[in-house]
């Protein structure tokens, strides 16, 4: 099989049904995020498995998004939009992009509780998949999270993402050992994932994603 040299993916804005995802600007949208993510017990919890936050103030959480989101080419980070309100609800982002093996890993995900269990996380995972598979022709994507985030591992499978392992004793976050569990959708897989994305996401039918994907 002949491969081609593949390329970063664009940063560029995304545009769905239900989000658009923009890529971040701290100054413009540090204040909604620090609001959607501050303040309660069930904003703060949108932290507990990544490895920073809740932060101390505004401005440190502008510092964070300064030095660690947009200041390098990876991890490429969307502000999420909600269309239906033109809010920002969240972050998403592309990292351990590899352009020479075709293949990123979505990850730094977090939307407001506001919109949970709405269909603004999984249009904003589709933009993402669509852009790498579609635009770029990446050949794997993949997902990664806390062995112990129940919420992270359910997400994954229901979007089509198979589950390839644990990686134990992987790392030591905030003060506690971490298990890695590891996911991937390969271009193969796509065609089928995106259908079904498609039609869970635009059709007025009541349908489980996860049944589509595991049918």
């Amino acid at each position: 099989m002949q491969y081609q040299n593949w390329q970063s993916p664009q940063y560029t804005q995304l545009n769905g049904q239900f989000v658009t995802l923009k890529p971040l600007v701290p100054e413009r949208d540090v204040d909604a995020l620090y609001l959607e993510s501050h303040g309660t017990p069930s904003k703060e919890a949108v932290w507990n498995y990544m490895f920073y936050g809740p932060f101390d103030s505004r401005s440190a959480m502008q510092d964070w998004m300064e030095t660690d989101m947009i200041r390098k080419s990876d991890p490429l980070t969307w502000t999420v939009f909600e269309n239906s309100t033109n809010s920002q609800v969240g972050i998403v982002a592309l990292l351990a992009i590899v352009p020479n093996h075709g293949r990123a890993e979505i990850g730094h995900v977090w939307f407001s509780p506001a919109v949970h269990k709405t269909k603004v996380n999984t249009e904003s995972q589709f933009l993402l998949l669509q852009h790498l598979f579609d635009h770029h022709l990446y050949r794997r994507v993949e997902w990664k999270c806390d062995a112990l985030n129940h919420a992270s591992r359910t997400t994954a499978t229901r979007m089509g993402f198979r589950y390839e392992g644990r990686f134990r004793q992987h790392m030591v976050i905030r003060g506690r050992n971490r298990d890695t569990d590891w996911f991937a959708m390969t271009d193969k897989e796509w065609g089928y994932c995106k259908t079904n994305f498609e039609k869970w996401l635009y059709s007025s039918e009541k349908l489980s994603l996860m049944e589509l994907n595991n049918g």
